[in-house]
């Protein structure tokens, strides 16, 4: 009966309204229950996501305070310049970067084992200092320094080394800061901090992960909403297909095309168009500047060739040095042992590079056997600086105890830009300094001087 006066009379559009009505404010409710979820999880990932950052910021400030205090009674030890030990001391009990990073580390991490391999890291720190502070010891009584500060001033000397003349004091001080044991204390805080980071890192892949799910659940009941919202209001919408629905459906066929959307239909419409464009260009644009890639060697996980050019654009040649390393007799190595072990060689050589430099240098793997780095805020001044770090560094790749891998040196030419016009010139002046190197037999390192 009901239907035979349907068909007779047709439906009432008034009651179809009331009836969209009702079903629309449903839907309504249902979709801003959804998408509140979908954000409070979004703002969740957000969080969690800033609260890693600053934990990851923390344990770089250790690292980088622990480098730039190693830095510091490095130089002082090889240029004995007071300077030096007043900016070690500023950083250790002014700045107190470490202990203010173990502090925050404490307050906002809940992972016990990051903060136990921080607090790992800082003890090895602290262990070294006591080592440092007799270094400087021995620097104050070699240039007669009387006012030293307190830590300094608390270190007994042995009879031995109270002995020493005054060129032997500075030799013995550079020697205790730069000895291999030295080295593996600072590689061990290097190796606790990325243990560190590590355990932070599987924090912040564990909570996206959980996030992902919930976002992927709501995701799939929004969808459901919408085409049931769509089969509802179909009959009301047929009205502004060429408004609405051709646009929709080009704008979803251009996002599986990975394309910017057609700004076409009505003006809502359009604004959603250049919203969704403006994010897309932003997107891409930050894709294209993030990507490691690109910039690194897969080999060594240094920067390759492309990275180099992009960085020795940016150099401020005044402040700065570069050094061209290459492994001499390289090729006699795989031609001996084959391009498997050649291969792991390169990358002891790359690790002995970026642990040895200032975790501020940029190391770049420019050839088959060709390395290069770029020095920041450094001067011709610091030559013996760098020529104890080449020694180190060839001392470590010909012990070959713990790896078993074939000995190997290096040649390095260094420039500082104090020569150069711009890079282009300071790079050249390396490569003169490189030639003379491999000159005078190899292994070690020659200044450009004009």
């Amino acid at each position: 009966m009901i239907f035979r006066k349907i068909k007779e009379n047709g439906i009432s559009l008034r009651l179809t309204y009331r009836v969209m009505i009702i079903v629309t404010v449903v839907i309504a409710a249902l979709l801003f229950s959804e998408t509140f979820l979908t954000t409070l999880k979004h703002s969740e990932l957000s969080n969690a996501t800033d609260n890693y950052i600053a934990l990851q910021k923390s344990a770089y400030d250790l690292m980088n305070a622990s480098d730039y205090l190693t830095e510091e009674v490095q130089c002082y030890t090889v240029t004995g310049e007071r300077t030096h030990m007043e900016n070690y001391f500023y950083e250790a009990e002014v700045s107190a970067r470490r202990e203010k990073a173990i502090d925050n580390m404490v307050r906002s991490c809940d992972d016990v084992d990051a903060v136990s391999e921080l607090e790992l890291a800082m003890s090895y720190s602290v262990e070294l200092m006591n080592d440092e502070y007799y270094a400087m010891r021995l620097v104050c009584e070699a240039h007669g320094e009387s006012d030293m500060p307190q830590a300094v001033k608390n270190v007994t000397l042995k009879p031995e080394d109270k002995a020493l003349s005054a060129d032997e004091k500075m030799k013995k001080a550079s020697e205790i800061v730069h000895s291999n044991d030295y080295l593996k204390v600072k590689n061990t805080i290097r190796k606790d901090m990325n243990n560190c980071l590590n355990k932070l890192e599987e924090d912040e892949k564990s909570a996206q992960q959980q996030t992902d799910q919930a976002v992927a659940r709501h995701s799939l009941r929004l969808k459901i909403l919408i085409i049931t919202e769509t089969a509802a209001i179909i009959f009301v919408l047929w009205i502004t297909t060429h408004l609405v629905i051709k646009p929709i459906l080009k704008a979803v066929k251009k996002i599986r095309e990975d394309k910017s959307l057609s700004v076409i239909g009505s003006y809502e419409l359009r604004y959603l168009a250049k919203t969704y464009n403006k994010m897309y260009d932003a997107f891409k644009k930050s894709i294209a500047s993030l990507n490691y890639d690109a910039s690194h060697d897969k080999l060594t996980g240094v920067y390759n060739r492309a990275g180099y050019d992009v960085l020795r654009q940016n150099i401020d040649v005044k402040t700065s040095a570069v050094l061209l390393i290459d492994a001499d007799n390289f090729k006699s190595i795989n031609d001996t042992y084959g391009h498997t072990v050649g291969d792991c060689v390169l990358k002891k050589i790359a690790n002995t590079l970026t642990n040895v430099f200032r975790s501020d240098d940029l190391v770049c793997r420019i050839g088959g056997d060709e390395f290069a780095i770029f020095m920041f805020n450094i001067t011709k001044d610091l030559r013996m600086l760098i020529e104890n770090k080449v020694t180190m560094i060839n001392e470590t790749l010909s012990d070959t105890t713990d790896d078993t891998l074939p000995s190997v040196t290096l040649s390095v030419g260094v420039a500082f830009g104090n020569f150069a016009q711009d890079v282009s010139e300071m790079i050249e002046q390396a490569d003169m300094a490189l030639y003379k190197v491999k000159e005078r037999g190899r292994r070690g390192c020659c200044f450009y001087s004009p």
